[in-house]
C-alpha cells in the first residue's frame, strides 16, 4: 500500500449493503488533525483517526495483542499501537508489508453536524464464563465490588454491569487498585462479610497486595479478582504478563486462573 491515508470502502468490511446503520461519533472538528481518540457506540469501542482531513474508524483492538489503538498516535502518517508499536493505515487499518493482520475498518461519512460511522447490528449478548463467575460470587453473598475497569477485565466488568442492573451487587469505582483492596479489608472488618476488589492484569493486580495482606493479618474476609493476558500469550512476556497465581500465593488461601474452554494454555 503506497499511502496509509487511503480510505475504506463505503460499506464496512464484511457487511452486506443495507445491513448497517449510521452513528454520529464526533462533532464537527472535534478531533484535531493527526490525532487519535476512542469512541463508544453501544458495546463497541472504536478508534477514530484524522490525518490530513481524512477520517478513519477502526476496531479499537490491535490484532497483535489487543492493544487499545484509540490510545495510540499518528507517526509518519501511520497509526501506531501504544503497546508494541505496530503500524496500521489510520483510514482502513491495512498494515505495511510484510504484515497482514488488520483491525476491522468501518465506513465514515463527514456531514455538516459531525462525523458518522456505519456499523452492523450488535450481536445478541450470550451468557459467558464471566457471567457464571459473577453469579457464583453473588451466590456466595458478595454484594459490593471495589475496583478499576481496564482492557484485560472488560468481560468481567460487563458481567458485573448486568448483575448491577439486576440489583445483585453494587460496583464502586476507585482511582487506585490499592484503595480497592483496603476498602475490601475494611468492609470485612466492619461487617464480617466478604466484599471483592477488582483490577486488571499485571501491575493493576499487584497494586492490591498490600491491602490484601492487611486483610490476611487481621483475618478479614476478602475476594480479589483480576484480569489476565490471553491464554495463548500467557508466560511469553506479553504486555502486563505476570504469574498472578504465584504473586498471590502467600496472601491468598486459594488462587486459581480460569480459562475459556476454547482458549487453553499451550
Amino acid at each position: 500500500m503506497d499511502d496509509p491515508r487511503e480510505g475504506p470502502s463505503t460499506v464496512p468490511v464484511g457487511v452486506p449493503e443495507g445491513a448497517h446503520s449510521w452513528h454520529r461519533v464526533l462533532g464537527p472538528d472535534e478531533l484535531g488533525d493527526h490525532r487519535v481518540t476512542t469512541v463508544t457506540v453501544g458495546r463497541r469501542a472504536l478508534c477514530m483517526t484524522r490525518v490530513d482531513g481524512a477520517y478513519g474508524a477502526l476496531d479499537n483492538a490491535c490484532p497483535h495483542q489487543g492493544g487499545p489503538l484509540g490510545e495510540g498516535s499518528i507517526e509518519h502518517g501511520w497509526l501506531r499501537c501504544p503497546w508494541h508499536g505496530y503500524d496500521y493505515s489510520p483510514c482502513n487499518g491495512t498494515p505495511p508489508p510484510p504484515f497482514h493482520d488488520a483491525p476491522l475498518a468501518y465506513a465514515v461519512d463527514v456531514r455538516a453536524d459531525g462525523v458518522y460511522v456505519a456499523l452492523p447490528p450488535e450481536p445478541e449478548r450470550v451468557r459467558t464464563v464471566s457471567d457464571v463467575l459473577v453469579e457464583t460470587m453473588t451466590n456466595w453473598g458478595v454484594r459490593v465490588v471495589f475496583g478499576m475497569v481496564g482492557h484485560s477485565n472488560l468481560g468481567f466488568a460487563d458481567a458485573m454491569r448486568q448483575a448491577e442492573a439486576r440489583g445483585d451487587l453494587r460496583f464502586v469505582a476507585v482511582r487506585h487498585e490499592g484503595a480497592a483492596a483496603f476498602a475490601v479489608s475494611a468492609y470485612g472488618k466492619l461487617t464480617g462479610r466478604a466484599a471483592a476488589c477488582f483490577a486488571i492484569a499485571g501491575p493493576g493486580s499487584t497494586n492490591m497486595l498490600t491491602g490484601l495482606y492487611d486483610a490476611r493479618i487481621d483475618r478479614a474476609p476478602a475476594l480479589a479478582i483480576s484480569g489476565q493476558v490471553p491464554s495463548k500469550v500467557k508466560g511469553r512476556g506479553a504486555f502486563q504478563d505476570l504469574d498472578l497465581d504465584r504473586a498471590f500465593a502467600d496472601v491468598a488461601s486459594y488462587t486459581q486462573t480460569v480459562h475459556v474452554d476454547s482458549i487453553t494454555p499451550s
